[in-house]
């Protein structure tokens, strides 16, 4: 119990799957773990909501809970996005080009001269 951390009960049952199946009853089961929120096909249904408007995931919540009657968080929503590859991230507004090495000097002596 010491060596792996765990309880009595943990050790008693493992060593019962061994006596059992051996290797095989110490793989974890299916079945273990939180189930998944949504299916494939209401995954692809979300896809493309967003891709309707990309921009308000509001509506794509309002739309969930009124088609599955399932409350769920932006960050859910977001993390299902990822899953079917689509980047999710605020656009931002940054100057295109470097200005001209002319350009930059004559507005630097335009502001000395002010």
């Amino acid at each position: 119990m010491s060596i792996f951390g765990v309880s009595r009960k943990t050790l008693h049952n493992w060593l019962r799957a061994w006596e059992t199946e051996k290797f095989v009853g110490l793989y974890d089961q299916p079945g273990r773990g939180r189930k998944p929120t949504f299916t494939v096909k209401q995954k692809e249904q979300i896809q493309e909501w967003v891709k309707q408007d990309p921009k308000n995931l509001k509506q794509v919540l309002a739309k969930v809970k009124k088609a599955w009657g399932i409350s769920v968080s932006k960050d859910t929503i977001k993390r299902v996005l990822k899953a079917l590859n689509m980047s999710w991230h605020r656009m931002r507004r940054v100057v295109n080009r470097q200005p001209s090495a002319q350009d930059d000097q004559q507005k630097q002596q335009h502001s000395l001269n002010s």
